[in-house]
């Protein structure tokens, strides 16, 4: 683990807006404790103007020295969908009806899902969990015989999950609302439901058992 090392380690976390945004208040105010709470760990509310090969110059003119950048993009609709001639909100998304048809396209021509549409009126998060359900309601119109018989599309959260170190979680779902320790089980627990092979459901949970015992590997080149 490199123990001797750690102490010259430090991390900066840059966030434009806020940390999991999509989270309930409490949730988000939460996480933002535990991470700051964290030895050698600032979380700096910003925007990177400039990524140098030794720093990071921030929109405020500071610059921050740094060995390593780890850079998370933000979600944007490709060049194509940029391109295209239609009404688009301020994130160049196009505008749809509450059908996933694109305004001003000849009905059952053009649909726009996931991170590419937005329903007029009808704001949705670009997660995948809402790009899946759209996904399969525009399957069911292409196989509709008569698309205007076909009900709205509507989307009802599941629920979500972080993971936010130290074997502490969040969990927002529309009845519960959960963090630390507990949260983190029922991370691990719902992140086992996905996994496609029962032989991966019985591999996992040992590998996540020897992390917990031994310390996760590390090789020392």
């Amino acid at each position: 683990m490199y123990k001797k090392e750690e102490s010259k380690v430090m991390v900066t976390l840059i966030e434009s807006h806020q940390i999991l945004s999509a989270f309930d208040e409490k949730l988000r105010h939460f996480a933002e404790k535990k991470i700051k709470s964290r030895d050698r760990f600032t979380l700096v509310q910003s925007s990177v103007k400039e990524v140098r090969s030794d720093s990071v110059v921030l929109a405020g003119g500071e610059v921050i020295p740094c060995g390593l950048v780890v850079w998370s993009t933000g979600l944007a609709p490709r060049p194509f969908i940029q391109s295209m001639k239609a009404e688009r909100n301020k994130h160049g998304q196009l505008f749809t009806d509450s059908h996933l048809q694109v305004l001003g396209a000849p009905p059952g021509s053009a649909f726009a899902l996931g991170d590419c549409g937005e329903i007029k009126g009808h704001k949705l998060p670009c997660s995948a969990q809402v790009a899946e359900r759209q996904g399969l309601y525009v399957a069911k119109l292409l196989n509709a015989d008569d698309v205007s018989k076909v009900a709205p599309f509507s989307h009802k959260s599941l629920g979500m999950l972080a993971y936010i170190g130290g074997y502490e979680a969040l969990t927002d779902t529309p009845d519960v609302k959960l963090k630390g320790f507990t949260s983190w089980f029922l991370w691990r627990s719902a992140y086992l439901t996905r996994l496609g092979s029962w032989r991966l459901r019985l591999q996992v949970p040992m590998d996540w058992l020897k992390t917990l015992l031994y310390g996760r590997e590390s090789y020392d080149r």
